[in-house]
């Protein structure tokens, strides 16, 4: 339990998305490899592959074309922080910046923690906390105008950035909105004081950390928090959808929610260091910044690959992942991005990604040596991109080993908000061969024999439970179809309008 708990912290150092439980990448890296043998990870995102890899003595190659997982991944396994240097120079930092938290959330002998305000960005209430204590305070109009006119005659000499958004309506990305839109002016002024304090520290890894957590704490003092109204205007939602802002939002204290996030990435970061220590690992990782259609690695050189696959068209990461790398400065190639993308300044689309994961899907089998197995984890609804990586497999010898639901530890915006969704992912085993012989069932049969599985046990349906059937029996046979999911639904079932579930026919 300790141990889990470590680990536990470790992931909830950094707000990227997408991370899977810790316990199951842990058994499959020691189901499918041995001590010293080499881990790969082609769409590394968070890194969770590679601090499993490294308490299980594996080495490990973590690869992702987003710089800003690069950078969370790197600063995560990094070895050589000093946890007494972290702490003294945020100390320092923390000094630094004192007159200006006072001087932007002071409030009458107290702090202000988060401010309501609308989408005109008028402040409308104040969370104050004094010692132990909070409380909230409705502003008068004398006080609201007070409170802006500081704010729009306040001029920021600091830097901060100013990228254009992708456009996208799927992110809500309009025409013309730029980064330092994402951010109230009073933020604003705070994240480019704070950051360019920083920036101007002497490089090491422990500066690299307190970016880290900066970035972490990016989006939780934006325009991005929603209140959660069932509970209150002023109850905390997370930004999970985009770059969306509604009728009103939450603005929280920059320096305050700052210390915060130190505070979990000192805590993360000494629960590693000790577990590194308790495992007594001598592995090795590289962390690298390619493109997964071209990776910088050895014939048949990986004992074991995963990697959950980019999400199609269900959640676009480089651009939703421009909040965080237009504040680190990164150049981001979105060209060798793969992606389904509504955005019509890209041309991602479904042939451009089924191109794209057959090319990648090619490279894990060049470096994989035979007879190793390759698992992969994948969420979408989409039967084309399914038939993608369907072809992908069957194109390098893949064989089929087995397949299941995998419920992650954060879901993805769509998974969370529709309720016709495959809720987790789902994880294939597959195996390298010389030349992998054809099922000796067809898809028909095989889905059949999911649905007879699966009516055995209830009578109603999720559209879930219906898909995970159908990608089984794809995945098992090497089925390819341009047919969609809904059609082969409305084949062997029925909609109960009432209960909004399937029935079989």
């Amino acid at each position: 339990m300790e141990k889990e708990a470590k680990k536990s912290s470790i992931y909830l150092m950094h707000k990227y998305w997408g991370k899977k439980p810790s316990e199951e990448l842990s058994s499959l890296i020691e189901e499918y490899s041995k001590p010293g043998e080499t881990v790969l990870d082609p769409f590394s995102g968070f890194g969770g592959i590679g601090i499993e890899a490294i308490l299980q003595n594996r080495n490990v190659i973590l690869n992702d074309l987003n710089p800003s997982a690069v950078f969370i991944s790197k600063s995560i396994l990094d070895e050589k922080v000093s946890i007494t240097k972290l702490k003294e120079l945020f100390k320092s930092i923390k000094a630094s910046y004192q007159a200006m938290s006072n001087e932007w959330y002071g409030y009458d002998d107290g702090v202000i923690l988060t401010i309501l305000r609308d989408k005109l960005n008028n402040p409308l209430k104040l969370r104050i906390k004094k010692g132990k204590n909070t409380t909230d305070v409705v502003l008068n109009e004398h006080e609201k105008s007070q409170f802006l006119n500081k704010e729009d005659e306040y001029v920021i000499n600091d830097w901060y950035p100013t990228n254009e958004l992708i456009v996208n309506s799927r992110i809500s990305a309009k025409k013309g909105m730029k980064i330092n839109d994402l951010f109230p002016k009073r933020a604003l002024i705070c994240q480019a004081y704070l950051y360019n304090l920083i920036d101007k520290l002497e490089d090491s890894p422990e500066k690299e950390m307190l970016k880290f957590s900066f970035t972490s704490n990016l989006a939780n003092c934006s325009k991005l928090v929603p209140p959660i109204a069932s509970r209150g205007d002023m109850a905390q939602g997370a930004w999970m959808t985009g770059f969306y802002v509604g009728e009103t939002y939450l603005e929280n204290n920059v320096f305050h929610y700052f210390e915060n996030r130190v505070k979990k990435t000192i805590s993360g970061k000494e629960d590693y260091l000790k577990l590194r220590n308790e495992c007594k690992t001598n592995a090795k990782y590289k962390i690298i910044n390619c493109d997964a259609k071209n990776l910088p690695i050895e014939n048949s050189s990986v004992d074991f690959v995963f990697t959950d696959f980019p999400y199609g068209d269900t959640v676009p990461y480089f651009e939703q992942s421009q909040l965080w790398n237009s504040w680190l400065k990164f150049e981001v190639n979105y060209d060798e991005e793969i992606v389904v993308s509504d955005s019509s300044q890209r041309e991602k689309n479904t042939e451009n990604f089924e191109n794209d994961i057959i090319k990648s899907i090619d490279e894990i089998g060049r470096v994989l040596k035979r007879g190793k197995k390759f698992v992969f984890t994948f969420h979408s609804l989409s039967g084309d991109e399914w038939n993608a990586i369907v072809k992908g497999l069957n194109k390098n010898h893949f064989k089929f080993v087995s397949c299941e639901v995998l419920i992650q530890k954060t879901l993805p915006p769509r998974q969370l908000n529709r309720a016709h969704s495959i809720k987790g992912d789902i994880v294939a085993v597959y195996e390298k061969t010389a030349n992998n012989k054809v099922s000796p069932i067809n898809f028909k049969t095989a889905l059949e024999n999911e649905l007879t599985i699966l009516s055995s046990k209830k009578d109603e349906f999720e559209t879930n439970d219906l898909i995970v059937s159908i990608v089984r029996a794809m995945l098992e046979t090497g089925f390819v179809s341009n047919i969609e999911f809904k059609d082969i639904i409305e084949q062997y079932c029925y909609i109960d309008e009432e209960k909004n579930l399937w029935r079989l026919k």
